[in-house]
């Protein structure tokens, strides 16, 4: 293996654990016939109705080297190949009817179905260190056909990662990012990606861009144990006991849960301890809910032992009422139940989509006897600065 390979591998690797295995696909090769082998672009991370397509470029050189050679390196192999391979991948995307990929997980998906009306473009770079200062502070190319690509330098995309973490605010940056480019394009080049990125923290997308913005960035409060789900979501194909569910349903439950912000992920993790706790204490409980604007939400349901025999219909109808109650499109339940006399606590899912509608028996089930502790609203500041975002 060469290099390259081990540098396109390792940014492979991040971002499986950042965006998950399920929604990172590596392989780049396709056959649109048996006669014919296409190459897509190096990386593609899709999840729903969000991608993100990757180029990698490393530089690898062993002789004496020019800043004059760093940057035509630059110009021929960052800017120019590199948004080639993208834009053509685009169009790959829009002429076959089936490209399939596999994903870190080993399961194959045709990406055609991609319901993404406008992927993010990005290439990751890692130059020699005698590249000019002009081409690190470059930040897009505008192509006529794919419009913003962006150009990061890899320990720049790093530092992205493990300020931001989450898919949706990963995807959220680069159009913030893009936006910026659009309205500050000189200015955007004259800061760094760090500043970027704390202007992002900051949300105020009509100020111009300026260096002090980096300290938004050390100021951010990632406080990562509060709110951090990723073990959760790692091992659920592995320990998902839910009966006669399909592998449909369990991608289901892994999207929603990856398309969480973190302050979602948070209170996801509070109610799934806490639900542990009690399911594992053997102690009566009521269930633990939440949900957001976006008419989505999670039950939680702790259960005692002898709960076993109707837990499959005590998911389900939870979650329905749960859905019902809160006029929820999409709704996920959770069972919790201790198995033995060990520490081990099953948890089963349920998730229910559909558009909501008035139902007068569901209704009256509800009013004849609520299952549900009262639901308080609450505003919670994404990342611990002013204003919140």
């Amino acid at each position: 293996m060469d290099a390259h390979q081990t540098f396109e591998n390792a940014v492979g690797r991040l971002n499986s654990d950042y965006f998950f295995r399920e929604f990172t696909f590596s392989s780049n090769t396709f056959k649109p016939d048996p006669k014919a082998e296409l190459e897509l672009a190096d990386k593609i991370v899709w999840l729903d109705d969000l991608m993100i397509v990757y180029q990698i470029k490393e530089r690898m050189i062993r002789e004496e080297t020019t800043e004059d050679r760093e940057r035509r390196w630059f110009q021929d192999e960052v800017v120019k190949k590199a948004s080639r391979q993208i834009r053509d991948t685009l169009k790959y995307l829009k002429t076959y009817r089936q490209i399939e990929l596999r994903n870190g997980r080993g399961d194959i998906f045709n990406i055609v179905t991609a319901q993404a009306g406008n992927p993010h473009k990005l290439v990751v770079y890692h130059p020699h260190n005698r590249i000019p200062t002009q081409c690190l502070l470059k930040k897009t190319h505008q192509s006529n056909t794919a419009g913003t690509i962006h150009l990061i330098h890899s320990e720049a995309y790093l530092g992205i990662l493990k300020t931001l973490v989450t898919p949706v605010e990963i995807a959220e940056y680069l159009a913030y990012r893009e936006a910026l480019i659009n309205r500050w394009r000189d200015v955007v080049e004259t800061v760094s990606e760090k500043a970027l990125v704390g202007h992002y923290l900051r949300n105020l997308p009509e100020e111009k861009p300026e260096q002090q913005y980096e300290a938004f960035v050390d100021a951010v409060a990632q406080k990562d144990k509060d709110w951090d789900i990723a073990h959760i979501i790692r091992v659920f194909s592995e320990r998902r006991t839910t009966p006669n569910s399909r592998p449909e349903a369990g991608y289901a439950v892994l999207k929603a849960l990856a398309k969480l912000n973190r302050t979602d992920m948070a209170e996801f993790k509070k109610r799934f301890r806490l639900s542990m706790e009690k399911a594992l204490g053997d102690t009566p409980c009521l269930p633990h809910r939440f949900s957001n604007p976006n008419k989505f939400g999670f039950v939680f349901i702790p259960l005692m032992r002898g709960d076993l025999p109707h837990r499959k219909n005590l998911l389900f109808n939870f979650t329905s009422l749960n859905k019902y109650d809160q006029k929820l499109d999409k709704c996920i339940g959770l069972t919790f139940i201790a198995e033995g006399e060990d520490s081990w606590c099953d948890v089963q899912w349920c998730p229910m989509e559909f558009p909501w509608h008035e139902n007068p028996k569901i209704q009256a089930a509800l009013d004849a006897n609520y299952p549900f502790r009262p639901v308080k609203e609450k505003r919670v500041g994404r990342y611990g600065i002013e204003p919140a975002l």
